[in-house]
């Protein structure tokens, strides 16, 4: 299967707002004051305690909540619409559909839009896996959190993506392997933008 950059960057960003929504919903409703100011912190959220940032979620109209978030998912999938087989976008336009009908289907329906796509073409899973590691290690950065297991799934997806000749990525991703902090995590962050702005 012939990838076009365009749409591995929208499955790279399907795997990232999929993952984050995953990643909220596992905290969400904040009850810590403590762990509400961090998370809001880390990600330059305008909250000050857990019930601030529980509001700011839920408001359809803030850009860092679960309906804003999901509806760049769902663009996502429409723009890869002839991209993933029938039978999973069929499964994707429901579980979506589900979603959009009522936002407490938002979190179960972010995993299961997940397992659909995980069983998707090699590229497709590719891509996908290392959207959501990206979007991991992002979070693991801000929150200083343990981040082993997230850059071995990355060296594995970058392994993978030099040997099917996506292979711009490996000075970046050995530099930030060697010192995993905010700036080689950019530096490897623009490293992949610009993989889907050349042609393979």
């Amino acid at each position: 299967m012939i990838l076009l950059n365009s749409n591995a960057q929208h499955i790279f960003w399907l795997g990232r707002y999929l993952t984050r929504i995953q990643y909220l919903c596992s905290q969400f409703p904040f009850h810590n004051n403590q762990s509400a100011l961090q998370y809001a912190h880390a990600f330059c959220l305008p909250a000050f305690d857990a019930s601030s940032l529980n509001s700011l979620l839920l408001d359809a109209e803030q850009p860092s909540s679960f309906t804003q978030q999901f509806q760049h998912a769902k663009d996502n999938v429409q723009d890869l619409r002839g991209v993933f087989s029938a039978k999973a976008y069929a499964e994707l336009n429901q579980l979506i559909k589900n979603a959009t009908e009522n936002s407490a289907y938002i979190c179960d329906v972010a995993g299961e839009c997940q397992d659909v796509l995980e069983a998707e073409s090699e590229f497709i899973f590719l891509f996908f896996s290392l959207g959501k590691n990206i979007e991991q290690l992002d979070r693991q950065l801000r929150l200083k959190q343990d981040r082993k297991i997230t850059l071995e799934n990355i060296d594995k997806t970058v392994d993978l993506l030099n040997q099917m000749g996506w292979d711009r990525l490996d000075s970046a991703w050995q530099q930030l392997k060697l010192k995993p902090d905010s700036m080689n995590f950019y530096h490897f962050s623009d490293h992949i933008q610009n993989l889907f702005e050349v042609d393979v």
